[in-house]
């Protein structure tokens, strides 16, 4: 029996929504933490207030937060950008800053460590390299400036990585990660 082309244009039609809601599926485990290559834990999560105090002005309000991430990977090398941000650029561990005030990042750093890691440079980048079925420990630090009174959190709301370094694009586990909440009083 031959198709019509009501047929063939009724299968396109159902094999592009099939493929948007692949593309959604593959989106919604991912921000549930469920990825091909890598698994993520939080293992450390500590957040303190620090008041610094200046003679003839007002205090100023510190929140310091560390974090200890550990990323396991799966059958794959992965190679994570030892970098931090809140732009849009292509760094490793992305964040934001959640709270009651305006706040803003007075300094932020990454290391990693672990058996067999190892760190590559690729111009000005530098990344991680996790080999597969390899844990690695990444210590977050970050210090933000607020106002005294509010509360704050950092959330770690993605982190990009590449199987190879030839990759153009990153991957992306987008499970969030927060730090625990700090009052600045």
């Amino acid at each position: 029996m031959p198709k019509t082309s009501a047929d063939a244009k009724l299968m396109k039609d159902l094999s592009g929504q099939l493929k948007a809601l692949q593309d959604q599926l593959i989106v919604a485990n991912k921000l549930e933490g469920k990825d091909d290559y890598i698994t993520v834990k939080t293992k450390k999560n500590q957040a303190r207030f620090e008041r610094v105090k200046v003679e003839g002005e007002k205090d100023k309000a510190f929140g310091n937060f560390f974090m200890e991430v550990d990323i396991t990977t799966k059958a794959e090398t992965a190679f994570i950008p030892l970098s931090i941000a809140s732009s849009k650029k292509p760094t490793g561990f992305m964040y934001l800053i959640e709270g009651t005030g305006e706040g803003s990042v007075t300094s932020a750093e990454v290391s990693v460590r672990g058996e067999r890691i190892t760190q590559v440079t690729i111009g000005t980048l530098l990344y991680g390299k996790i080999p597969p079925a390899t844990t690695a420990r990444f210590r977050i630090k970050a210090t933000i400036r607020g106002k005294l009174g509010k509360t704050y959190k950092i959330t770690i709301n993605r982190i990009n990585y590449k199987l190879t370094l030839t990759d153009a694009r990153y991957q992306q586990y987008l499970k969030p990660l927060s730090s625990d909440d700090i009052k600045l009083s």
